[in-house]
């Protein structure tokens, strides 16, 4: 017990010197950090670090706030815009139909252009002059300059304003307030100078196209080596004018009668046969044009194989909407099994379901006739579709009536003439409407794969063909249309037209079932 005690003395006795030193280096320490902390000189540094990170923050929420300046552009009105992005591009955007990307300059600082109409007096006052083009392309330089500065000075404002406020919040002392919205100012012109240091004017010759426009590379047209002297200069200009003009006097002049924000857009597609443009091209729309629903009438596949409707199928995966689907002549029971894996897709056979708020019926194609060369008899073939059309119209009229049917080959839509007031259909490779009486209007697709492979054999020239439906949220009768068409293979060009259903043309669902409450399950 002894032993243990004089153990611990000599243990205590030997750790006490080794404790006072390190309380005194404490001490020494708490006291040197105390008037490191109350000196004037830290007190002053910790200030100035307060004032730039909030005159930064300031600069920053200042960018994002600024709302962009009204600008007339050549022929176009546009809204110039700064904002902030670590690539520093320049974005020109032409709803609906997408953007032209150049790499302009270094970040963090982004100039956003975007066309918010075309003056179409000025623009045919350009092709109608003599020179007109000439003079237009060296104006729309200057207007171009002109709204970048006046755009440059508003955000300086605004973020001068910013650091203002932020900075009275925070310090509530005008002196910091005024150093902060300094800070502020000089931050935004260090960026925006910076951004000047580093202009690429040669970026003119190699744009990027994203959305729609990835489709037509002609808008900007052949812009090479640009810049090298100003003729070429005001040349490549006067291209970018005619042809912005054209296209997006089409996307834009188009009537807006009939769509409404809440308009329900469905995508009629048909016919991909195994192109995988079709299903990019699907992507860009479906989100360009916020796509409640995609409507395919059938033919995915050429020959209803196991491999092409495993790795073709996986593309519908990429499209962010429902994908209601019917079976072509060409798939198989394969192709729709593979089909179903995926949880957008919903295939429709003899039945209703509501999608998107519409009702819509589906029936497929009974017949797999992928050989041309070992056809059943046209007799035959016609009494099968006929019967498989009268099916889909038993159904409907079981569910209380449908805003729309699918069927994949035209006369499968004969039975269902005064039924249900639109019905769509492929098959043909060949765009077209028609009234089938009754009420009923039958729209048929072309080829949204351009035929796929038939496209390399054909000797005329295919399309990519796409239609966007816009029905009423309340009536849900079809109110307008846009026919998309998007050149393939070498072709490069996109046209869009819109049409627009007279009111006292619109029919509606419930007044071919006269009203019925419709039974129809109901699709998330």
């Amino acid at each position: 017990m002894n032993d243990r005690s004089g153990t611990v003395r000599r243990l205590r006795d030997t750790a006490r010197p080794h404790v006072r030193r390190a309380r005194s280096l404490w001490r020494k320490t708490t006291a040197g950090w105390t008037r490191f902390r109350r000196s004037p000189r830290t007190r002053r540094g910790a200030m100035a670090a307060a004032i730039v990170l909030l005159g930064t923050g300031a600069a920053a929420a200042g960018l994002a706030l600024v709302g962009g300046t009204s600008a007339d552009i050549g022929p176009f009105d546009t809204t110039v815009a700064l904002a902030p992005d670590v690539d520093g591009e320049t974005v020109v955007n032409i709803p609906p139909l997408g953007d032209i990307v150049f790499d302009s300059h270094d970040g963090p600082i982004a100039l956003n252009l975007s066309l918010d109409s075309i003056d179409p007096v000025e623009a045919q006052t350009i092709m109608n002059t003599p020179d007109g083009f000439t003079v237009a392309a060296q104006n729309l330089a200057s207007d171009v300059t002109d709204a970048v500065i006046r755009v440059v000075v508003e955000a300086l404002a605004i973020v001068t304003l910013c650091g203002l406020l932020v900075g009275a919040l925070a310090f509530r002392n005008m002196r910091r307030a005024l150093l902060t919205g300094v800070t502020s100012l000089a931050v935004t012109a260090a960026l925006v100078g910076f951004a000047a240091g580093t202009l690429r004017t040669e970026s003119i010759s190699q744009p990027r196209y994203e959305g729609l426009l990835t489709y037509a590379p002609s808008v900007v047209g052949s812009a090479e080596n640009i810049a090298e002297n100003y003729e070429e200069y005001v040349g490549d200009l006067q291209q970018i004018v005619t042809n912005i003009s054209g296209f997006y006097t089409l996307a834009m002049d188009m009537p807006q009668v009939g769509i409404q924000d809440n308009s329900i857009r469905v995508l009629h597609v048909s016919d991909l046969h195994l192109n995988p443009n079709a299903w990019h091209l699907m992507e860009t729309v479906v989100g360009q044009f916020d796509i409640d629903a995609v409507a395919d009438t059938g033919d995915l596949n050429d020959w209803g194989s196991e491999q092409e409707a495993e790795i073709f199928s996986q593309g519908v995966a990429q499209i962010d909407a429902p994908y209601v689907f019917v079976k072509g002549n060409h798939d198989s029971a394969t192709t729709v099994a593979a089909l179903s894996a995926y949880d957008n897709v919903v295939i429709l056979d003899g039945e209703v379901r509501e999608i998107a708020g519409l009702r819509i019926g589906g029936v497929a194609d009974p017949t797999f006739t992928p050989d041309k060369g070992s056809l059943p008899s046209s007799d035959y073939v016609a009494r099968m579709l006929t019967e498989s059309g009268e099916r889909l119209a038993g159904a409907i009229e079981e569910a209380g009536g449908a805003d729309l049917a699918m069927v994949h080959e035209p006369p499968m839509a004969e039975p269902l003439a005064g039924v249900v007031p639109l019905v769509l259909a492929g098959h043909m490779h060949e765009r077209s409407v028609e009234d089938l009486g009754d009420g009923t209007t039958l729209m048929v697709e072309g080829s949204t794969g351009a035929a796929g492979l038939r496209h390399f054999t054909s000797s005329s020239t295919m399309k990519m063909e796409m239609d966007v439906l816009y029905f009423d949220p309340v009536t849900k009768a079809l109110t307008a249309y846009d026919s998309i068409s998007v050149g393939a293979g070498d072709e490069t060009d996109v046209t869009l037209d819109r049409t627009v259903i007279p009111t006292d043309e619109q029919v509606e669902g419930d007044e071919l079932q006269g009203g019925a409450e419709s039974t129809a399950p109901q699709q998330d």
